[in-house]
């Protein structure tokens, strides 16, 4: 070898690895970007974000979206690019290979963290593709056609203080081992909601504004379906696989599914679809 490639291999040696740079500890970085809104014209917004704290809400400032993160730039690098072909826009943080985990319970959420801002005025359909988060996401007085949530071990809070100001088609969400809490859900103004669970508790809570009947399905492997309904809407439960529990005060059974007793005379109706492989689904009655 010649002293030349041997300084060479030296050389190459004293070079830290990305993985041994990420072992050293976090590096904690801060971003804060946002883009105009330029037009009225329907958005997609697709979030990804793996580890931390996030929080998602609307702003009445003319912008497409107003991010703030502070992240771990040996674990991830921040996404904030925008199609105009596709009308899209892509945000949050990719991970950079091993580097990047999905934080334990102890740490999660510790020092990472995302903020961001989405338009009230212009028709979105959104993705949020989350991993080990907690997750606060107030969606209300949106101009929301769609809503994707995808979580895996996240502790995440959807509520819809506000009406949203235009129809929705679809809420779809899919939690892994985690605890997913839904507040307001009438004010969604969605024609259903689709909601799929691995471990933990599933609590759906339908207060708001109801403007119209809504169909609900549910699919739970192992953990409890809370179902909150205001008492002057009618309900109608048809229950799947059951194997676990479910208290039927208050309902009686007609064909293949229980039905609250005021389904006849109700002016709204909640029509619910569960399907539970060993869990528990209750639900409670509250009044206005």
């Amino acid at each position: 070898m010649t002293s030349m490639s041997r300084a060479l291999v030296l050389l190459l040696l004293a070079i830290p690895s990305h993985d041994a740079i990420a072992q050293q500890g976090p590096l904690w970085r801060t971003l804060d970007v946002s883009r105009q809104l330029r037009d009225s014209l329907p958005k997609r917004v697709r979030l990804q974000y793996d580890a931390g704290t996030l929080d998602v809400r609307g702003t009445s400032d003319p912008l497409l979206y107003a991010m703030h993160l502070r992240y771990d730039e040996t674990r991830a690098e921040p996404l904030h690019r925008f199609d105009a072909a596709e009308q899209l826009a892509v945000l949050g943080l990719r991970s950079l290979g091993r580097g990047m985990h999905v934080s334990s319970g102890e740490d999660r959420g510790g020092s990472g963290e995302l903020k961001l801002a989405l338009p009230r005025v212009v028709p979105l359909d959104v993705e949020l593709e989350l991993g080990g988060t907690r997750s606060t996401l107030e969606l209300g007085d949106l101009s929301l056609r769609s809503l994707r949530l995808e979580c895996g071990a996240t502790d995440a809070q959807l509520s819809f203080s506000l009406p949203n100001r235009v129809a929705m088609r679809d809420i779809q969400v899919d939690v892994g081992a985690a605890d997913f809490l839904a507040l307001n859900l009438a004010n969604a103004n969605a024609d259903q909601i689709r909601v799929r669970g691995g471990v933990g508790v599933v609590d759906l809570e339908f207060g708001g504004t109801w403007t119209r009947d809504l169909d609900v399905t549910t699919r739970l492997a192992v953990g409890k379906l809370i179902l909150r309904i205001p008492s002057d809407v009618g309900v109608r439960l048809d229950v799947q696989r059951l194997a676990a529990g479910f208290d039927h005060d208050g309902f009686v059974k007609r064909d293949d599914a229980w039905y609250s007793e005021n389904w006849d005379r109700a002016p709204h109706k909640l029509r619910v679809r569960a399907e539970t492989v060993f869990g528990k689904i209750d639900v409670r009655h509250a009044s206005r």
